[in-house]
């Protein structure tokens, strides 16, 4: 039994079709991508298909799709992203629906896996926000220490479609070689993931990774091939897709 998800409303087509194939969503709220219409729509779509909800904010760098790590004070980029979760909530209680977990975005995400102080930062939104709601991050990071620190229950996360480095971080999309793209090889990695708890980084070292959940990402060509070859691998294997929380 798994939890897949997939980032979501970020503009692209095929939320739909994704939808159908995930437990999870992480749907962006402003800062890369989103808006008040896009959040509601795919809060819909959610609904719909009884898929669990996650804010999913960044940077305020819709030029760069917060990808780029970015210089901003600490307060202003704490305030704005309470603001970006805050708007996904309001929303999803008009839709009667219910935000369960926050995941960062793009180099908010990367940043918050390795410093300390953007970890502290993540945790201390989330528990002003709502100290039910959890975090999904990179599983073994810095932000996993921080938020079991605070008691903030902690979603470890990998990712089926990313190479990792062999100190535990995901190689920058910078790269060519970030990003897998061949569906056996995606396969391969989630399989050893799910049934030896092991990851092979760019450099050939073996990674230990425990995972609660794991991510498909919704902005990539082929993101519906890849997703519905694996759903439909998992299915053979009798591996059940459940939401982790």
């Amino acid at each position: 039994m798994i939890d897949i998800n997939a980032d979501l409303g970020e503009g692209f087509l095929f939320d739909e079709e994704l939808m159908q194939k995930i437990s999870s969503c992480n749907i962006a709220c402003g800062g890369h991508a989103g808006t008040e219409n896009s959040m509601r729509a795919t809060i819909r779509l959610a609904k719909k298909y009884g898929v669990t909800i996650g804010a999913h904010p960044s940077y305020p760098d819709p030029e760069h799709f917060g990808r780029k790590d970015i210089e901003i004070a600490p307060e202003l980029l704490k305030s704005n992203l309470q603001h970006q979760i805050l708007t996904l909530i309001n929303i999803a209680r008009e839709e009667g629906a219910v935000v369960r977990y926050v995941k960062p975005h793009g180099a908010l995400y990367n940043k918050a896996a390795v410093d300390v102080d953007t970890a502290n930062l993540l945790v201390d939104v989330v528990k002003n926000i709502e100290p039910s709601v959890a975090l999904m991050g990179l599983s073994g990071s810095v932000l996993e220490t921080i938020a079991k620190k605070n008691y903030v229950y902690f979603l470890k996360e990998s990712f089926a479609d990313r190479r990792y480095n062999k100190d535990g971080t995901l190689v920058s999309r910078t790269g060519e070689l970030a990003v897998i793209q061949d569906k056996d090889e995606v396969w391969k990695q989630l399989h050893q993931l799910l049934t030896e708890k092991k990851i092979i980084s760019i450099q050939g070292t073996p990674l230990d990774i425990y995972v609660d959940s794991i991510c498909f990402h919704g902005d990539t060509p082929k993101a519906v091939e890849l997703i519905s070859y694996v759903y439909d691998q998992l299915q053979d294997n009798q591996i059940a897709i459940k939401n982790a929380i």
